[in-house]
């Protein structure tokens, strides 16, 4: 179990760092940084740990924890325009699964699956809008779904005076593989309020509807706040997060309630950008 893990060793950690100051466009900076249309290159560290509850026996003592490395390369076209692939390599520790032979949960430290979104943006009177597709990857390990999952995606993204807002609906669908049949529908929904010095507070939830869930089981609907900085430590740009997501509406048998998320994410030269 994983209930002893604590974050105030990050929020510490993150608070010190984020003493530092940089220039005057730090604000927008950290506003691009939200937009998951432009064209920043990062390499983002990023931390979840989850607790469950449910109608199933144990339900309530469940918890796991994740880390992810995900980088974002942007390819800047000749038009401007940008071509992003953001693939993430998630580690999952403690992963809860339910054994129906002994009546309780089992649990299973391995590489998960590896989702990705390849999305094409570009800029029109004011907003970021995008398409493209989404999808995921399995490994062969025993957290895996064992599909192949692809499905269509789309952005828009408004940077406003006081922040920045948008949407990013996409859908997974199983293509192949042998596990169980696929097919989610998500909404991703985000807004940031831009305070100075880089602070920024918001939240950027999932929705997602599981068109094969039995009746009344297909959605699950995150509320949260997240609270950011974009930053320097030394000559090194980095924006750091910190944030709490509850689920109030979720499958009853068991699902993820609370999820707490740190992710400290490096901005680096871009060597696909002229």
């Amino acid at each position: 179990m994983l209930k002893s893990f604590h974050f105030a060793p990050l929020v510490c950690l993150w608070v010190g760092m984020a003493a530092a100051q940089v220039g005057p466009n730090i604000d927008e900076l950290a506003k691009e940084l939200s937009n998951p249309g432009a064209a920043n290159a990062t390499l983002n560290f990023k931390f979840e740990y989850r607790t469950f509850d449910g109608a199933l026996p144990g339900a309530d003592d469940q918890d796991s924890f994740t880390a992810t490395f995900q980088p974002v390369f942007p390819f800047v076209l000749e038009n401007g325009n940008n071509l992003i692939f953001r693939p993430a390599l998630p580690y999952v520790a403690g992963q809860p699964s339910f054994n129906s032979g002994t009546n309780s949960f089992d649990t299973t430290s391995q590489f998960g699956d590896v989702p990705y979104d390849l999305l094409y943006s570009w800029g029109s009177n004011g907003w970021t809008f995008g398409a493209g597709v989404v999808g995921s990857v399995p490994t062969n390990s025993s957290i895996s779904s064992e599909n192949w999952l692809l499905g269509p995606s789309f952005l828009a993204v408004r940077p406003t005076d006081w922040g920045i807002w948008g949407l990013f609906p996409f859908h997974n669908e199983k293509i192949g593989g042998s596990g169980q049949d696929v097919s989610v529908t998500s909404l991703q929904y985000f807004l940031f309020a831009s305070l100075k010095d880089g602070w920024q507070v918001g939240m950027g939830p999932t929705i997602t509807y599981d068109w094969n869930a039995a009746s009344g089981q297909e959605w699950t609907v995150p509320v949260g706040l997240t609270v950011a900085k974009t930053t320097a430590i030394g000559n090194q740009l980095v924006k750091i997060n910190a944030g709490i997501e509850y689920n109030v509406v979720r499958p009853d048998a068991f699902a993820s309630d609370w999820k707490f998320t740190f992710t400290f994410s490096p901005v680096v030269k871009n060597p696909f950008q002229k």
